[in-house]
């Protein structure tokens, strides 16, 4: 059986409950009127002047057809690997970044959408987050699906962590930590993810996105916008 973690390139208290973005909210991708291009978004993702190495997956702007069971999980199984959504972009680039001494590596993903469909990734991931606990995605299984604290990155962020069961012939279970970062800074929509590969000698240590990362990848955002 092959895991997700082998299709991804690579906050603490749990508990239900929605990430609140009241008062976060500011217009379009700061002064952008036009939708941003992928050649714009190749421009604004973190890179080599930056200090990061990133690796490129292609992507489609097309909705993704994931589908999850039961289906009210499904926005979350869109984020795994190559993060997505079920709403078309007008561009969509994908990243992988490694690790850095102890800052895990992840997979990240910016997309430039229309206003409203940029509001509605966020808010069908936070609706899928405050109301699954558990989902199949073909044949993988999920299980312990548990909102974070808001993180409070750009207009409007969802933290979430979950739990992939990979079962074996013989009986033997890994359990895999994940966890997924979905913002909107403007119509951007950034989805980071991150997993722990299993280690018989560390097998509780939890999934975490790097918050350095999605702070520097939000603010180059929000300045490239300030002068698009």
């Amino acid at each position: 059986m092959i895991a997700a973690f082998l299709v991804a390139a690579c906050g603490e208290n749990t508990g239900k409950g929605s990430a609140s973005s009241e008062g976060r909210d500011s217009s379009a991708n700061s002064t952008s009127r036009e939708p941003w291009t992928e050649a714009d978004l190749d421009l604004v993702a973190l890179g080599e002047r930056d200090g990061e190495k990133p690796g490129r997956i292609p992507m489609s702007t097309g909705p993704s057809e994931r589908r999850a069971e039961p289906d009210r999980c499904s926005a979350i199984a869109r984020t795994l690997g190559r993060s997505s959504s079920a709403y078309a972009a007008h561009a969509r680039i994908n990243r992988t970044y490694g690790g850095k001494g102890t800052r895990p590596g992840a997979v990240m993903t910016l997309a430039s959408h229309r206003t409203g469909d940029a509001k509605r990734v966020v808010r069908d991931f936070r609706t899928a987050a405050d109301n699954c606990t558990a989902f199949k995605e073909g044949r993988l299984t999920y299980a312990d699906v548990e909102v974070q604290p808001d993180p409070g990155y750009g207009d409007e962020s969802v933290s979430v962590r979950l739990v992939e069961v990979v079962s074996y012939p013989d009986g033997v279970k890994i359990r895999v930590p994940h966890a997924v970062v979905v913002l909107r800074q403007g119509t951007t929509v950034a989805m980071f993810h991150h997993f722990v590969r299993p280690n018989p000698s560390d097998g509780k240590k939890p999934a975490r996105i790097p918050d350095e990362l999605v702070k520097r990848q939000v603010e180059k955002i929000r300045n490239f916008g300030a002068v698009k």
